[in-house]
């Protein structure tokens, strides 16, 4: 259940009008959106361990979106949904019994843990002081409707953006800061992670709730001009949603730029190959 429109609109009658008041409600006329077939995919080129990429398949501009008429057919799996399919991907794991449903739901998991972002409502930290609210117990209720973690999925080949290491994406959104996954804090306070997470994950608001899947999927854009071929990079430090994973997070991106150890979706897509093999060699 989402707020009301009616809260939304007294929350953006405020003296100090909220920013998510002028950039969320609908979608920018004025924004540059670069169709589909201006982008394609194949192989990645920042390293061994990782699998398909996203590249330029003409010039574009900077401050560019990708296919936002398409924004609204993402996959958005409501916290409910996702906490089953984490209680059982979790209970399955060390049970060999349930192999066979470890099967078929790792998938759904990987999909969405390995391309989607996460949204937490942090009712806990909900203080006068950081979201200029203050603390009663009718708009902790209130701003806690999308329950824990939220995650949205998008529908088209944008998911194949690979992380730009050591700062090198040409695709999100400008930062306050120019730390990287291997210089950032990985002990930070909710205010530093403000700064370095999107914002739209963070804020508590009527008017994000209501359009959170849209700027989930709408708020990147290219830093700066991308010629024809070049591949497309991301920031995974924005894609955090979880203040409690940002430690386990950072730390892995770190050890995939290091070349430590593969992503989430190459690693399973390994396991899958060899499951496969080892299925066709014992039906031999």
């Amino acid at each position: 259940q989402f707020p009301h429109k009616n809260f939304e609109t007294v929350y953006c009658r405020r003296e100090d009008r909220p920013w998510e008041c002028n950039d969320l409600m609908g979608i920018n006329p004025e924004w540059s959106s670069i169709p589909m077939s201006h982008i394609e995919t194949r192989k990645s080129t920042v390293g061994d361990f990782a699998g398909r990429g996203l590249f330029a398949a003409t010039d574009i501009s900077a401050d560019s979106r990708f296919d936002m008429g398409n924004s609204v057919k993402d996959f958005q799996i409501s916290p409910s949904s996702w906490s089953i399919v984490e209680s059982i991907f979790s209970q399955t794991k060390s049970d060999e019994q349930y192999d066979h449903v470890r099967d078929e739901i790792s998938s759904v998991h990987t999909f969405a843990d390995g391309y989607g972002f996460y949204a937490v409502k942090l009712v806990e930290c909900m203080t006068e002081h950081y979201f200029g609210l203050p603390q009663d117990p009718f708009l902790k209720q209130l701003h806690s409707t999308l329950g824990t973690k939220h995650v949205t999925v998008n529908s088209g080949i944008t998911n194949f953006c690979n992380h730009g290491c050591n700062g090198t994406y040409n695709f999100g959104h400008k930062k306050e800061t120019e730390d990287t996954e291997m210089t950032v804090d990985l002990n930070l306070s909710l205010e530093d992670l403000d700064e370095i997470l999107n914002d739209d994950y963070l804020v508590f608001s009527p008017v994000t709730e209501r359009h959170l899947r849209q700027s989930l999927t709408i708020g990147d854009y290219s830093l700066h001009n991308i010629r024809q071929g070049e591949e497309i990079l991301c920031d995974y430090l924005s894609f955090v949603g979880d203040p409690e994973a940002w430690e386990e997070e950072v730390t892995s991106l770190r050890r995939q730029c290091s070349g430590e150890i593969m992503g989430d979706i190459a690693q399973y897509e390994l396991e899958c190959d060899d499951h496969e093999l080892v299925y066709s060699d014992n039906s031999m």
